[in-house]
């Protein structure tokens, strides 16, 4: 008799635009391409720190393309004509 491992289903999420959203990059993958100007290091410490999003699927640290899409919009600035006058 053999015992089958029971897995947890993930919640569904609406963000996810197909096969490509689901592969996941190492910090170092994310550096060579040049998506954030952040080094494999610095990727590691903001996400053990929870400042970035980021999978720690099978214990390691890795991106999806949606979280470097966040990181990036994270730290985008906007000028100064686009906020809101106070009232």
């Amino acid at each position: 008799m053999t015992a089958q491992a029971t897995k947890k289903k993930a919640p569904p999420t609406a963000e996810v635009g197909g096969p490509e959203d689901l592969v996941l990059y190492s910090p170092e993958e994310v550096y060579e391409k040049r998506w954030l100007p952040f080094s494999p290091r610095t990727l590691r410490d903001k996400a053990t720190r929870r400042e970035i999003p980021h999978s720690k699927a099978g214990g390691r640290i890795s991106f999806s393309r949606r979280h470097v899409r966040e990181i990036h919009a994270a730290y985008e600035v906007r000028p100064l004509r686009e906020r809101k006058q106070p009232a």
